[in-house]
């Protein structure tokens, strides 16, 4: 818009002054619509506080029971495969049939 072509002084200066009140009022608006959102924002955070603060404080729980778990001591390692079928056939009852003690053994 060319401000410049209006040769009248009084409606030239009358025609910026509407064109700057607009300006200001659309850039108000903006502003007043961003904040808007802002605050509905903000209203989320209040609402969802006691959700998220649960939230942390289990997600905190698991964490320190997790790191108990890896702290405990580590199984032992496991017995050689001899030593573990003579640990199987001491365990095994001596008055089974030679079936039994085929499907005892192979497990």
């Amino acid at each position: 818009m060319s401000f410049l072509k209006i040769k009248d002084p009084s409606k030239r200066d009358k025609l910026v002054a509407e064109y700057l009140k607009t300006k200001k009022k659309i850039q108000d608006d903006f502003r007043s619509e961003r904040l808007g959102e802002q605050s509905l924002y903000e209203d989320f955070g209040k609402i969802s506080k006691p959700i998220t603060e649960q939230q942390q404080k289990t997600s905190e729980e698991i964490v320190s029971k997790l790191e108990a778990i890896e702290n405990t001591p580590q199984v032992p390692p496991a017995l050689p495969q001899p030593e573990l079928e003579a640990l199987r056939e001491s365990l095994l009852p001596t008055d089974i049939g030679q079936i039994a003690r085929k499907y005892l053994t192979d497990s």
